[in-house]
């Protein structure tokens, strides 16, 4: 198959309906995903940081999470990215479920009756994704 084939068919991925994200190879999709777990990254975070906080989530050594990152590995199994699969999407549902406590705690500093019945409905949230309200 040529550059120019690749590409198009690539592109006609892209612009399907399916709203998972077409990578043009799996280390771009590790990267992403070694990324992914890194997230939330404070501003002025060091990239060093972000590497370090992605390793100690997914489990794997500093270097390798580094190759994965930068986009140096020179081979990724099926195993090892089912787990970066894994390991980003619970990662992705962590910083979810903080949003949603933060968001909550704030609704409730505001005092409003208003805002009470939010942090109510997101506290009915929280239990149904078997995490119990916390804070305020």
């Amino acid at each position: 198959m040529s550059y120019m084939t690749s590409s198009l068919l690539l592109s006609d991925l892209e612009r399907s309906e399916n709203p998972s994200p077409v990578y043009a190879s799996t280390l771009e999709e590790a990267q992403a995903l070694v990324r992914k777990c890194a997230e939330p990254r404070p501003a002025g975070d060091q990239v060093k940081a972000a590497i370090l906080r992605a390793s100690r989530r997914l489990g794997l050594p500093f270097t390798r999470t580094k190759d994965l990152w930068y986009g140096d590995a020179r081979r990724i199994d099926a195993k090892e990215m089912d787990g970066l699969r894994d390991r980003a999407e619970s990662a992705e549902i962590a910083n979810a479920i903080a949003g949603i406590e933060v968001l909550r705690n704030r609704m409730l500093s505001s005092g409003s009756p208003a805002s009470r019945e939010v942090a109510a409905k997101l506290d009915d949230a929280l239990r149904a994704l078997g995490r119990a309200p916390r804070g305020k």
